[in-house]
């Protein structure tokens, strides 16, 4: 008999489908941290489907999944749909959205005491300062 490890969060009704085929399953209900974490690793291997995603179909069934995961998180961490509607709308309204496909390779700031410059250092992971040789 052969045994598959999974390790993994998986839709509700999929260990029910398991036992339904008589298949042997092992698993546990997470708590509400482990869910949080397990819906945010989650994000990220449906990010890494959608990039491989081989159709139009494809497509599209794998951004329903990320809207799903980012439907149940709210869910989780108790954030009402209209609340995360008002932050995007309050968001794109002072910055903008994404689909000017603005990207920035490098930002040169001429005062060290720049409330950016300081900011960039808190997070040198990820924006690592530059330096001249």
């Amino acid at each position: 008999m052969p045994t598959f490890k999974y390790a993994k969060l998986v839709r509700d009704k999929i260990p029910g489908w398991h036992v339904e085929e008589g298949h042997t399953v092992k698993g546990r209900q997470l708590s509400k941290e482990e869910l949080k974490a397990a819906l945010i690793e989650k994000l990220r291997d449906e990010a890494d489907e959608i990039d491989g995603a081989l159709s139009q179909e494809d497509l599209i069934e794998e951004i329903g999944d990320m809207q799903q995961i980012i439907d149940d998180l709210c869910v989780v961490m108790g954030i009402r749909k209209e609340a995360l509607a008002a932050v995007i709308a309050k968001k794109t309204d002072r910055k903008g959205g994404f689909l000017n496909g603005e990207f920035i390779e490098t930002v040169t700031i001429p005062n060290e005491d720049d409330k950016w410059a300081q900011y960039c250092r808190q997070a040198p992971e990820k924006y690592p300062e530059v330096i001249d040789e």
